[in-house]
């Protein structure tokens, strides 16, 4: 019998092949996650020191940000002069794109350095930083001009390494880690960027800050390597407050039957004005020339020569006028522009003085302050100190940022400055009907002081036999035209019915030292002799850029932008500009409106004030 043959045995060892085949595809999928897995841990390595260095970066940029916002000693690790290296500047000296840029020199007043101390006295930080050629920044970014011998130059600001190490021993010790250290490596400012617009080159804001960081592995040994490098741009521009023209402003019509009185500036409506009977409470003020609300009196009288014919006279308010886009009822159905005019005939009386109301207008063209809804919002959402978004809860309770406790708007704003936003109740920008402004809120009793910019989207604000908070006041200075100026003799202290004394032909010098900053305000003193320490007499008039302060108190002190109605009642005092939206509605009492020229020069916010001066108008960190 034959023994049956085994039809697997050409079979035999395939299952050990299989299984090695298996292993070896398993293990090369193995090897092959692993080593996707240490790339992907690379990457993630990589990326997370590349955010490390950008976030150090963008740091370092607000960081400069605020030595705009407060470049004195107070600030926070605020530079010296010798921190800073200055020789580097490379700049278009001409103003002629035609022409090459030339390197800064120190002395040098047709190419100066930045804040050169030879044709400049400001701080490095400080105002002005957009008129003379040392106070404004016209450099370039390293490298960036076709002068290859200014490859290592460019910016007007550059920060020295050992104020850098200070830096970072300060903001960014021991981060992340202390064997993987990120930190700045280098800070320029130089000119912001400048766009061709309607034929014109244009400045896009004050200037460029350019800050690059890396990350460093083992820092401070023999081995230290840089493994991450970001570079961070911010373009910084002024508060863009728009140019408030008067102490007390309707984007509508005005209706006041109480004694208020108007002081320093412009009252305007773009409306019609109802005064009622109260006309008398207006100041009278500088002769006007007939119909126009700009002009000083011209012709054969000047308002030099009619200022030496009153010499030693009182004005009421030399800077008060009142202009409505419609009639005002006191008018008396005058439809002319000017109602009141100013005769050539009036004599040198101080009867002639008092009675002048030349400078009140009807019919006349108003513009309205404008305050962008959505770019305030964002201002006050900016991260900034001293800048504060609130969201609307309920009446006038609000949330600070949407997340924080509920807070009346009298204890968030009372005693505090800064930029505050109020929110409407949707979030959304007001709508034509004013469906969505906030409930009305009106302040009453006791004390309340307030400092800086309010956008307050509320509507209906009023305040009622309220006390303020001590307040300095800084009067306008003296006015001029073309054949001269008109100067006074400032009151030394408040008076809710001051009045100014013509010394057109001694002078009257004082000065008043403000004690938030120190610095002394000086009146007809002799010209680079007003200093912390004191004055020198002049014995002739001097012009004043600004009058001899005094303090009084106030319940504002700064900008309120109301996108309702506004009314006063009781005796609140007010210094700065109301601007509000949907009008000035009935009022009593003798509330005090007084203007801060300060607006109207580009000085504000001011020294002491505790809010921005600049923000952050545009970001460039893809770099």
């Amino acid at each position: 019998m034959k023994t049956p043959i085994d039809s697997r045995r050409g079979e035999e060892g395939s299952a050990l092949i299989l299984a090695a085949l298996v292993t070896v595809i398993l293990s090369l999928l193995g090897l092959s996650y692993l080593m996707m897995a240490q790339t992907e841990n690379t990457i993630a390595e990589n990326e997370r020191n590349s955010a490390a260095a950008l976030y150090v970066a963008e740091a370092g940029a607000r960081l400069v940000v605020g030595w705009f916002n407060d470049p004195t000693a107070t600030g926070y690790l605020v530079p010296t002069l010798a921190d800073l290296d200055r020789t580097k500047r490379v700049f278009d000296h001409d103003s002629n794109g035609g022409t090459a840029r030339v390197q800064a020199a120190s002395g040098d007043a047709t190419k100066p350095l930045y804040k050169d101390s030879t044709v400049t006295a400001s701080l490095i930080f400080d105002r002005p930083y957009r008129s003379a050629l040392g106070d404004t920044f016209l450099g370039v970014e390293t490298g960036t001009d076709g002068n290859v011998a200014f490859a290592a130059m460019g910016p007007d600001i550059i920060v020295n390494s050992g104020f850098l190490t200070t830096i970072n021993d300060t903001l960014f010790l021991n981060f992340p880690s202390p064997f993987l250290r990120a930190r700045i490596t280098r800070i320029e400012i130089y000119q912001p960027p400048i766009l061709l617009i309607g034929g014109s080159n244009t400045r896009m804001g004050i200037a460029t800050v350019k800050v690059t960081a890396g990350v460093f592995q083992y820092p401070g040994t023999a081995s230290e390597r840089q493994i991450a490098t970001r570079i961070a741009k911010a373009v910084v521009n002024e508060i863009p407050v728009p140019g408030p023209v008067g102490p007390l402003q309707s984007c509508s019509t005005l209706n006041y039957n109480g004694d208020f009185s108007i002081r320093w500036g412009t009252g305007t409506s773009v409306g019609n004005a109802q005064v009622a009977n109260n006309f008398s409470k207006m100041s009278s003020g500088l002769p006007y020339a007939l119909n126009d609300p700009f002009t000083y009196i011209n012709g054969g009288n000047t308002l030099a020569s009619w200022a030496t014919t009153h010499n030693n006279q009182t004005v009421e308010d030399p800077w008060f006028k009142y202009i409505a886009g419609g009639t005002i009822d006191e008018a008396g159905g005058n439809t002319n522009i000017q109602p009141w005019t100013w005769a050539s005939t009036n004599g040198p009386n101080q009867s002639d003085l008092d009675a002048d109301h030349s400078n009140v207008f009807q019919n006349t063209v108003v513009n309205c302050p404008t305050f962008d809804y959505a770019l305030w919002k964002q201002i006050a959402q900016s991260g900034l100190k001293n800048n504060y978004y609130y969201k609307w809860l309920s009446a006038d309770n609000y949330s600070l940022d949407g997340t924080g406790a509920s807070a009346t708007f009298r204890s968030i704003t009372d005693g505090k400055a800064g930029i505050f936003f109020f929110d409407t109740q949707d979030g959304l920008a007001p709508n034509v009907a004013g469906t969505n402004l906030t409930p009305a809120n009106s302040l009453s009793g006791g004390t309340w002081g307030t400092s800086g910019f309010l956008y307050v989207n509320v509507a209906d604000f009023g305040t009622t036999g309220l006390g303020g908070r001590t307040t300095t006041y800084f009067p306008p200075g003296e006015p001029s035209d073309g054949s001269g100026f008109v100067n006074f003799q400032y009151p030394t202290a408040y008076n809710n019915s001051p009045t100014y004394t013509i010394k057109q032909t001694t002078a009257a010098p004082n000065s008043f030292v403000d004690p938030v900053t120190g610095i002394r305000y000086c009146v007809d003193a002799q010209p680079g002799t007003c200093t912390s320490a004191g004055m020198t007499n002049s014995a002739v008039p001097i012009q004043d850029g600004t009058g001899l302060p005094f303090q009084t108190d106030a319940v504002l002190n700064g900008v309120m932008y109301i996108s309702g109605t506004f009314e006063a009642q009781g005796n609140s005092k007010y210094f700065g500009s109301v601007v509000a939206q949907r009008g000035v509605l009935d009022g009593g009492g003798n509330p005090e409106f007084w203007f801060d020229e300060r607006l109207l020069k580009g000085q504000w916010p001011p020294k002491g004030m505790s809010i921005p001066r600049v923000v952050i108008s545009s970001w460039q960190t893809d770099l």
